[in-house]
């Protein structure tokens, strides 16, 4: 399994407590730390391309530090972040474009994100530094229960063009200007993060902005996003930008019930995706001795537009299941099994419906 994760079962085996204590004293000194690791059996039972499992894995370590606190300058905040991946992506096999796991990557490790953050008083600040768009645009906090991809970013834009994506963030800088209610977030992201490098005349630039109404753990939000670079569609024909738009609403109705819905649009005549609508629930303590589990359903429906399923004679959509349930075991364990049904993997006629079953466990400090 390598040192990595060998340094994982040690913690689990002696125990948290001395790790748990540094990490307060870091928090008090200016520095947070966050350190994860998440394990994933997949396997498909039936339908897709193939029956197969896959065990895959990521690590995650971050360092936060506030300027003010380590006695530097006020209202500063530097973030770093290391990722450790581990298998190959269990789409391979199922044959799905929205992809089941949201882990999903192969085996390196990089630094995912680098960037530094200014604040002024309690209503803006700029970003600068190498950032998860995800992170910030585009997210359902209630669809995060869900493994999933497009339960945490829709295809109408994952799909479509290069994006600033976990595992591999790009340059950015992204203003944000927010009230007790209310927020616009404002960037720009490298056009194609998977090279690591700025080539705005080759690559473009992502420009995304967001807005938001927030009333208690309920928000609402719309988006836009245009890509400058050049695009290339199924049919062959060259467009020199890309487009689109997408709706998130996170109700909650009451301290237990949350349900979301997601809608991306996106053109039909430059995209192999124009539409995306993901539909879902959770609910806390279905268990009445297990108050902290949740339970959930949703589904997840990307379309594809005409001129893809003309040119590579294409199903309507595909179209995601997943039942999902978490299990808190302590404060730094939980277990996440989960269950995928996926109609017409990635649009294909020829490919039956794909059983997925999934089980995870995530240690975090």
């Amino acid at each position: 399994m390598g040192r990595f994760y060998l340094s994982f079962i040690a913690l689990v085996v002696a125990g948290f407590s001395p790790v748990v204590q540094q990490h307060a004293w870091a928090e008090q000194a200016g520095l947070a730390t966050s350190l994860s690791y998440i394990g994933e059996g997949v396997s498909n039972v039936q339908g897709g391309v193939a029956k197969d499992s896959v065990y895959l894995g990521t690590g995650d370590l971050s360092l936060e530090i506030d300027t003010e606190a380590v006695g530097w300058w006020h209202h500063g905040t530097w973030f770093i972040e290391f990722l450790h991946n581990q298998g190959a992506d269990p789409s391979s096999f199922i044959g799905d474009m929205q992809t089941a796991s949201n882990i999903a990557d192969g085996s390196r490790t990089q630094v995912q994100q680098f960037w530094y953050q200014q604040t002024w008083g309690d209503n803006a600040s700029l970003l600068i530094g190498w950032h998860d768009l995800n992170s910030e645009f585009y997210v359902s906090e209630f669809a995060t229960l869900f493994l999933n991809s497009s339960f945490g970013i829709g295809p109408d834009i994952s799909a479509n063009v290069p994006t600033s994506l976990w595992p591999e963030a790009g340059f950015a800088v992204r203003l944000d200007l927010h009230s007790e209610h209310r927020y616009l977030h404002i960037a720009a992201y490298d056009g194609d993060p998977s090279t690591r490098k700025i080539d705005v005349s080759y690559e473009g630039l992502m420009w995304i902005a967001e807005t938001a109404y927030l009333q208690g753990s309920s928000s609402y939000k719309l988006g836009i996003w245009t890509h400058t670079a050049d695009k290339i569609a199924s049919d062959g024909s060259l467009y020199t930008s890309d487009y689109g738009g997408y709706a998130i609403v996170d109700y909650a109705v009451d301290d237990k019930l949350g349900v979301f819905m997601q809608l991306g649009i996106a053109p039909q005549d430059r995209n192999d995706v124009s539409h995306y609508f993901g539909l879902g629930l959770h609910v806390h303590g279905i268990i009445p001795s297990r108050h902290h589990d949740t339970f959930g359903i949703a589904l997840a429906r990307a379309g594809f537009s005409s001129v893809n399923r003309n040119t590579n004679n294409l199903t309507e959509a595909e179209t995601t299941v997943e039942i999902t349930y978490d299990m808190p075991v302590t404060d730094y364990l939980s277990i996440h099994p989960a269950y995928q049904w996926i109609q017409h993997p990635s649009g294909d006629k020829t490919l039956a419906t794909a059983n997925v079953a999934m089980l995870r466990f995530e240690m975090s400090i």
